[in-house]
């Protein structure tokens, strides 16, 4: 895989920047500052897209260092040349209107990307992070000999240069210990104690609204014994008052009854000044006279017997004046004024007042109500221990939820744990195979280019019980710390193209050089020459400001492809 031509439209300071590249070296030479990293940035953007932030501290983002100034567009285009196909990729870095397609050249038709923000899964197997890491070489930044350890040391651990599995296992432990759940099963039992003294509040609740009808029941029987005894004590002492059933008086309501019935009459008869005609005694005899005539003449002009029709008048008439005599006497004729026994008003006022007194001395004398008050106190005992009783209920109901809380967050640390436990047991699993696989490739190749970049001088790098990188050679063997900064970049080197070659045994990326080699004489050049012919890789991209590079490889007896920028 390699890429057969860069068009930088909009990216950095190019605009409309047209590279052509082939496959084997390619040798891109400009002056500092002249945007070879910003080309290194802009393959692997259009490999993987552009992150709008690289994180806290990170200082200002990918995205904003190559965002172009005073345009609106910020794109670019790559040509990728596939086995026997090539791809047209397209791209808008532009945050909020991000586009990225791919198009087979040959046959014209557009490809779907597996996800949109990279081709990795489509064209590449290769990630972001893993294709940054170890197959774009930089020589920004000199490393001492101790972040070289460390970064092999990663490596060797995890296949990463930046995850320490050291310092991911501690902060797992770490986080491990913060979520011990001890003292929420502390707590726990806590609540689980105070829930054991709320046990019985139910039953006591409803022990209490026994006592309390019961004292309701109490209270209306010891009542009635009560109202009896009064009744009693006022026979014995006054024989006059009686609260059994007295006819007398029962009289004398029933006559209250009938005068006010009867003055209600009144009040309607003077209301209607006429009288009725049912009411007047001619009306109600001309009435039955007339009623027996008509039966009469009926009875005669039906073909009857003479007897038969003389009974059949006499019965009517007497059934008439039956008639007549009874609805007299139910509306009183026959009574004598000496039988009315309807009262006067000032017996009428007499009765009244009676009964008032009566009643205010059965008020008086019903029965001794001292008991009340026993009752009454004994009714708000009961109430201000309900009131207890409610309150322990809901202090119970309280400590309920916190505990059904508690427990909950206890389970979910005991599931942060158990996962925290797994994770660091597959660290420690994952390890263990990636050292083993590191230790077979890694290292060996790392022994076939520190020989070539150091003349001989070293051909092994191994760690000592401490952790730090030592160098083995014919001088024997030597703390890489102690040697001098020409000869750690070359160490350096071998390391970085060691580890390119190990990470692209399953994929050949495009490797990018920017300033990586740090040549000072002929000798310098002849082994970088070698270094990269012992990579066989189908494109290596080398960004230098040597303009001497071109000429020595060359003479070194490299093929390569060259541009300017």
């Amino acid at each position: 895989m390699y890429l057969s031509k860069l068009l930088l439209r909009d990216f950095g300071k190019f605009h409309n920047k047209e590279i052509s590249l082939k496959s084997g070296l390619n040798v891109i030479c400009g002056d500092r500052d002249a945007g070879k990293t910003t080309i290194r940035d802009f393959i692997t953007g259009m490999f993987f897209g552009i992150h709008r932030r690289d994180g806290f501290g990170a200082g200002l983002s990918e995205y904003d260092r190559r965002k172009p100034e005073n345009r609106s567009n910020y794109s670019g285009s790559i040509y990728l040349r596939d086995e026997d196909k090539t791809y047209l990729v397209d791209r808008s870095f532009l945050s909020g209107a991000k586009k990225t397609s791919l198009m087979e050249v040959k046959s014209g038709r557009e490809v779907r990307l597996a996800n949109p923000e990279t081709l990795t899964g489509t064209v590449l197997t290769t990630d972001r992070n893993t294709y940054r890491d170890t197959q774009c070489i930089s020589g920004e930044k000199t490393q001492s000999a101790k972040e070289l350890a460390r970064e092999l040391s990663n490596l060797y651990q995890t296949g990463s240069p930046n995850l320490d599995i050291e310092r991911a296992i501690s902060y797992l432990e770490a986080e491990k210990k913060k979520h011990v759940p001890k003292p929420m099963v502390r707590r726990l039992e806590s609540i689980d104690r105070r829930l054991e003294e709320f046990e019985s509040v139910d039953a006591d609740l409803e022990k209490l609204e026994q006592e309390r009808r019961q004292l309701s029941e109490d209270f209306i029987i010891e009542a009635e014994k009560r109202k009896r005894v009064a009744r009693r004590m006022v026979e014995n002492e006054d024989g006059t008052v009686s609260y059994e059933k007295d006819e007398e008086l029962d009289k004398k309501i029933d006559r209250i009854t009938r005068q006010d019935t009867s003055y209600g009459a009144m009040e309607e008869d003077e209301e209607d000044d006429c009288p009725k005609l049912t009411d007047r005694l001619g009306v109600i005899i001309a009435a039955g006279i007339l009623v027996i005539a008509a039966i009469a003449v009926i009875v005669y002009l039906l073909p009857f017997d003479s007897a038969i029709r003389h009974l059949f008048i006499i019965f009517t008439a007497l059934f008439v004046v039956l008639t007549i005599v009874d609805g007299l006497r139910i509306k009183g004729y026959f009574d004598s004024d000496d039988g009315d026994d309807t009262p006067s008003e000032e017996e009428f006022k007499k009765v009244l007042k009676e009964l008032e007194t009566e009643k205010e001395k059965e008020e008086e004398l019903e029965f001794d109500m001292t008991f009340a008050k026993e009752f009454q106190e004994k009714k708000a005992a009961l109430a201000e221990r309900e009131n207890q009783l409610l309150e322990k209920r809901n202090e119970r109901e309280r400590l309920k939820a916190e505990f059904n809380s508690v427990f909950k967050k206890k389970s979910e640390l005991e599931d942060e744990l158990t996962a925290i436990g797994l994770a660091a047991s597959r660290l420690r699993a994952a390890s263990e195979k990636i050292q083993k696989e590191t230790a077979e490739g890694l290292f060996p190749n790392i022994s076939e280019f520190l020989p070539i970049l150091t003349a001989n001088a070293w051909n092994g790098l191994v760690f000592d019980e401490t952790g730090s990188l030592l160098v083995t050679g014919k001088e024997g063997t030597k703390l890489l710390s102690d040697l001098d900064d020409a000869q750690v970049a070359k160490v350096t080197l071998a390391v970085r193209l060691a580890v390119a070659k190990y990470f692209a045994r399953n994929e050949a990326v495009p490797l990018v050089l920017d300033d990586a080699a740090s040549c000072t004489n002929a000798e310098d050049y002849v082994a970088l020459a070698r270094a990269l012919m012992k990579l066989r890789r189908e494109q290596i991209i080398l960004l230098t400001s040597d303009r001497m590079m071109r000429d020595c490889l060359m003479a070194a007896g490299m093929e390569l492809n060259y541009a300017e920028i």
